[in-house]
C-alpha cells in the first residue's frame, strides 16, 4: 500500500530543521486557546491518499461529518510556537476537546508524545500514570459547529516528562481516540470517529528549565521480539522535483507480507493466531523531518523499553525500511485486538536558530499509518 501525503506547503522552506530550539526570552503572551482546531474529518481507510495541509481557521463541517477540535489550552507563546516552561516536578497541562460525536458515555482519551515517545499522564479522577485515560465531554450537535465552534471542555493532565534535560526544547503532541473499548463487532461501533485520521494533531514544545526526575513508568509487557532499520537507494526519488522532495513523503506497510484488506465497514482483519507477526514499514522523501514509529495494541504501546524505540531517520535519495516482530501470545482470537501504528514527527516546529519553521505552529503532520483489529479465524 502506498500513501503519498503532502505536508504543509510552507515546509518548502525547511532546509535545516532540528528537534530543538533555544530557550526564548520572557514570554510575549499567554495563549488562552492556541491549539483549538476544527476538522471535517475524513473517513479512515487504507486507500491511496494525498492529504493537503489545513488551516487553523474554523471550517464548516459537511453534513454528518465527525467534527471536532482539541488541543492544549494553557501554553505560552513566543516567536517560534506555543510552549510549556518546565521548572521541575509534575507539569500541569490542560486538554480541551469538543466534538459532534457524543462522547459523553463512550469517552475520549488523549495519547501524548514527547520527542516522539509515548508520554504517560494522570488525571484528577484517575490519579495514576497511564498512557490512556478517558474523559466524558458533553455532546455538541452539528448545528453547534456550523458557526463559531462551541467552547471546549477542559480536562486536567499531569505528567513528569519522559525525556529531556535542562536546556532542551522538545516537541510535545497530542491526538485523541474516541470510544476505544467498544467491541468492533457491536452494531453501534461505527457511531464514532475512533482515531484522528489524516488531519492535524496539536503540538507545542516543552522548554526545560530543569531536568525532570526519573519517572516510574506504568507496567507494560514488552511485546517487541526484534526490530531492524535498513536503508536502500530509492530510484523513484530521481524523478521528484526539488519542490516535491521538500513537500512530500511516501510511506507504506505490510503485516506478515500483506496489506490490511478491509475498510471502515469491516474493521476486523481475521486469520491471526498466537504466532508472532511481522510489521514492515517504509518511508522516503521529506528527509528534513525525523520521526518515531509507535505501535499500539489495545491502545497500549507494544514496548516502553528505550532499546525498542523505533527512530525513523529519512535520508536523501533513500528508502528507510523498518521491520519489527511483535509478540501475539496474548491473542486467542476470542476478542478482537486493536492495532494502530503512528508516525510521530519530532522536529517540525523550529529552525536551529529558534525561528519559526512554518507559519501555523499548532498543526502537526501526524500520520496514522494503520488502524484495524486483529481477529481470529473467520466463522
Amino acid at each position: 500500500m502506498k500513501k503519498l501525503l503532502s505536508t504543509l506547503l510552507v515546509f518548502a522552506l525547511l532546509l535545516s530543521l532540528t528537534a530543538c530550539g533555544p530557550t526564548p526570552n520572557d514570554p510575549t503572551e499567554t495563549v488562552a486557546n492556541p491549539f483549538t482546531q476544527g476538522t471535517a474529518a475524513p473517513t479512515v481507510n487504507n486507500s491511496s491518499t494525498q492529504a493537503g495541509s489545513t488551516t487553523g481557521a474554523a471550517e464548516t463541517p459537511v453534513q454528518n461529518a465527525h467534527s471536532r477540535h482539541f488541543g492544549f489550552k494553557n501554553t505560552i507563546k513566543d516567536d517560534v510556537s506555543a510552549y510549556y516552561a518546565y521548572t521541575g516536578g509534575e507539569l500541569h497541562a490542560y486538554f480541551g476537546f469538543a466534538s459532534t460525536d457524543d462522547c459523553s458515555e463512550c469517552g475520549v482519551g488523549p495519547l501524548i508524545y514527547l520527542d516522539g515517545i509515548p508520554q504517560p499522564y494522570k488525571t484528577d479522577e484517575e490519579p495514576w500514570y497511564s498512557y490512556l485515560h478517558l474523559f466524558y465531554p458533553a455532546y455538541h450537535s452539528e448545528t453547534d459547529f456550523a458557526g463559531d465552534y462551541p467552547t471546549d471542555e477542559v480536562f486536567d493532565l499531569y505528567f513528569v516528562p519522559v525525556s529531556g534535560q535542562e536546556g532542551d526544547a522538545l516537541e510535545i503532541s497530542v491526538t485523541p481516540v474516541t470510544d476505544p473499548y467498544t467491541d468492533p463487532r457491536d452494531a453501534l461501533f461505527n457511531r464514532y470517529y475512533h482515531v484522528q485520521g489524516f488531519d492535524r494533531d496539536a503540538c507545542a514544545r516543552i522548554l526545560f528549565q530543569a531536568t525532570p526526575p526519573e519517572l516510574e513508568l506504568p507496567e507494560i509487557p514488552d511485546q517487541v521480539l526484534s526490530h531492524t532499520v535498513t536503508y536502500a537507494d530509492e530510484s523513484s526519488l530521481q524523478t521528484w522535483t526539488p519542490e516535491q522532495l521538500r513537500a512530500f513523503h511516501e510511506y507504506g506497510y505490510t503485516v506478515n507480507g500483506k496489506e490490511w484488506p478491509g475498510d471502515t465497514d469491516n474493521w476486523i482483519w481475521p486469520g491471526f493466531d498466537q504466532n508472532p507477526i511481522t510489521l514492515d514499514f517504509y518511508i522516503y522523501g521529506g528527509s528534513y523531518v525525523n520521526y518515531t514509529l509507535v505501535c499500539y495494541k489495545n491502545y497500549q504501546p507494544i514496548s516502553i523499553d528505550p532499546e525498542d524505540i523505533l527512530y525513523v531517520d529519512v535520508k536523501d535519495g533513500q528508502r528507510t525500511k523498518i521491520q519489527v516482530q511483535i509478540d501475539m501470545s496474548d491473542f486467542d482470537g476470542s476478542t478482537p485486538i486493536s492495532f494502530m501504528t503512528v508516525l510521530v514527527p519530532r522536529n517540525l516546529q523550529a529552525y536551529e536558530d529558534g525561528t519559526s519553521a512554518f507559519g501555523d505552529h499548532y498543526g502537526c503532520r501526524f500520520e496514522k499509518v494503520n488502524f484495524f483489529y486483529f481477529g481470529g479465524e473467520e466463522e
